[in-house]
């Protein structure tokens, strides 16, 4: 399931929230979702680490490939949140 599917399935955002960060994404094909929903002050950087923190548990999303966009510091967070 994509970032956006899941944040709409589960009332994260609204379908207006997701058209718009997606129609900016066709702009800026290099810019992740989640990037783009801080941008629009959706949520902040640290509302989407828990965000994508959740995402991962539920989805058992491979850490190996997390969006480039945090950094070494906050990808650390997040694992040891998903290894407890």
């Amino acid at each position: 399931m994509k970032v956006g599917e899941f944040l709409l399935s589960n009332g994260l955002i609204s379908q207006d929230q997701l058209d718009e960060a997606l129609l900016l994404q066709g702009d800026n094909p290099d810019r992740v979702i989640g990037e783009i929903l801080v941008t629009m002050g959706v949520f902040s950087k640290e509302e989407l680490i828990m965000v994508m923190e959740l995402y991962m548990v539920s989805t058992g999303f491979d850490l190996a490939v997390i969006d480039e966009w945090l950094d070494q510091d906050e990808i650390d967070l997040i694992a040891e949140k998903i290894k407890k």
